[in-house]
């Protein structure tokens, strides 16, 4: 995991402990994505599903605080710096290509089935979603199931167009992608309120995750566990769904007209479908019978034409249903296949995201060339005797350079320069503190030999002499006060020392 990146923006909520703790026994996860996606994830949550496990993954960090679900993912920290993607997927995908490993994090443990939920349309739900999926699907192994919305026909084409591209990915690295049209749900809703219409459309997406699991994790009369929803859902390709509610002494009848006959089969027959899930659910108060089974599997054979290749129905208790059936049905296989939505077409090809290998980099080899011999000329100048600066004086020296007249042409083509590196002789003057080493008349000709002015000889031939007598240095006047002091140096621009701080060294 890319522990640099999360303590830098102390982001230590976002995976809670996924890689550390003890696998859990659900064997599935559901998984929000983006905006649409983590607020149905939520609803879900909040509802709950037998032994599923939630998590959302967002770039929207405000979102990821307000979520009550405790598994988060925090989508490119750095790349949106805790922002929402803006509607680009470009942003979204690379977001989810930043947090692989702890992506890879969430799907480890037992699980063996994931559902990925999110908006199409948007920028982190459409760019991100489809690279969770492919890990889940091809490194991961997992049955891979999407169940995601498509955006309202007036929300614009380029928002539709876009999440059509996202729809197509998913079908790619998909066993099957579930698609619900807002519109059909403004169609079930339409006399509701705007908030309550959006409950019911997360329900929607609920029912159709609920359906599916508690088939595998509720023990019903017929038990059909994780094989034989991984047959009916394996590389099926594009499903859809319709389900219904209905009580009464014709339920089962009415419940699977309805549900077949739903929008949110997008005004598609099941003719034609190889694989078909059907979840029956009823309460213990009023459990379904025999007869209301039977009569609901041959509604359905009846409406496909035929035998379906795969046909798997699973019956679960729901006590909160009371005297009512639900029946949810899934067909997925079909022989022709119809534009997830409707009158659209995808704006361009769906690119290969790079989750995979990373590529191979050849590198040929080069025999090195001969190092060719190049010319130097170089151009001696006379060079005028400045007057002598000295140091005492000026304490930085600077050499001046001499200036030129000469301005190039603008035609003239430039050529490779050679430079020639000066190196500049600093003249050292070794000290000793011992007389016995360095006699006094090697010490006068060392001065005389060196190139020294008359003023510099003079001076440092003092100052060594002085060093040399020790019965010149008044040892008592050094420890009379610090050194600014003695030398009668002005400090008023410096802050002064207390004399109590002043830590006083002899020499001797």
């Amino acid at each position: 995991m890319n522990t640099n990146l999360l303590n830098a923006l102390e982001q230590d909520y976002i995976v809670n402990g996924i890689e550390d703790r003890v696998a859990e026994p659900s064997i599935i996860k559901v998984i929000g994505v983006g905006g649409g996606g983590s607020n149905a994830v939520n609803y879900m949550f909040e509802k709950k599903i037998k032994d599923v496990e939630f998590a959302i993954c967002n770039t929207d960090r405000q979102a990821l605080l307000k979520s009550p679900v405790p598994n988060k993912i925090q989508l490119g920290a750095s790349l949106t710096m805790g922002l929402g993607a803006g509607m680009d997927i470009t942003r979204g995908r690379e977001a989810a290509l930043e947090t692989i490993e702890e992506i890879k994090a969430l799907l480890g443990g037992s699980t063996q089935m994931v559902f990925i939920t999110a908006g199409m349309g948007g920028g982190t739900g459409t760019g991100a979603a489809p690279v969770i999926a492919q890990i889940a699907k091809e490194e991961m192994k997992l049955l891979t199931v999407s169940v995601v919305t498509a955006p309202y026909s007036w929300e614009g084409s380029s928002k539709k167009e876009q999440a059509l591209e996202g729809i197509e990915q998913l079908k790619k690295y998909s066993d099957t992608v579930l698609v619900v049209l807002n519109d059909k749900l403004e169609e079930l809703f339409e006399d509701m309120a705007i908030t309550d219409a959006f409950a019911q459309a997360d329900g929607i997406l609920l029912n159709a995750v609920k359906s599916i699991s508690e088939i595998i994790t509720t023990s019903g009369n017929i038990n059909t566990d994780f094989r034989d929803v991984e047959k009916v859902l394996k590389e099926a390709g594009q499903s859809v769904m319709g389900t219904a509610e209905v009580d009464g002494d014709n339920r089962a009848h009415e419940a699977i007209r309805k549900a077949l006959d739903s929008p949110l089969l997008n005004d598609r027959e099941i003719t034609g479908a190889q694989r078909i899930l059907v979840t029956l659910a009823s309460s213990k108060r009023r459990e379904a019978t025999m007869k209301e089974q039977r009569e609901i599997w041959k509604y359905i054979l009846s409406q496909v034409g035929g035998e379906a290749h795969l046909f798997k129905l699973g019956t679960i208790i729901d006590d909160t249903l009371g005297d009512k059936l639900r029946v949810t049905v899934v067909a997925a296989g079909f022989d022709s296949v119809e534009p997830p939505i409707p009158g659209v077409k995808a704006r361009r090809p769906t690119a290969e995201l790079p989750v995979e290998e990373p590529p191979i980099v050849v590198i040929d080899e080069v025999e090195p060339e001969e190092p060719k011999e190049e010319k130097v000329e170089i151009i001696e100048e006379e060079v005028k005797e400045e007057p002598t600066i000295l140091p005492q004086n000026f304490p930085n020296k600077v050499n001046s350079t001499p200036t030129s007249d000469f301005t190039p042409s603008p035609y003239i083509e430039q050529q490779q320069t050679n430079y020639i590196p000066i190196i500049h002789e600093h003249k050292q003057f070794p000290l000793h503190y011992d007389d016995q080493r360095v006699p006094q008349d090697s010490m006068s000709g060392r001065l005389e030999r060196e190139d020294w002015s008359a003023e510099e000889y003079s001076r440092i031939k003092e100052l060594v002499e002085r060093f040399r007598d020790k019965k010149r240095i008044n040892w008592d006047e050094l420890d009379k006060g610090p050194a600014y002091r003695r030398s009668q140096i002005d400090l008023w621009r410096k802050p002064a020392i207390p004399a109590h701080e002043i830590e006083q060294i002899r020499l001797d």
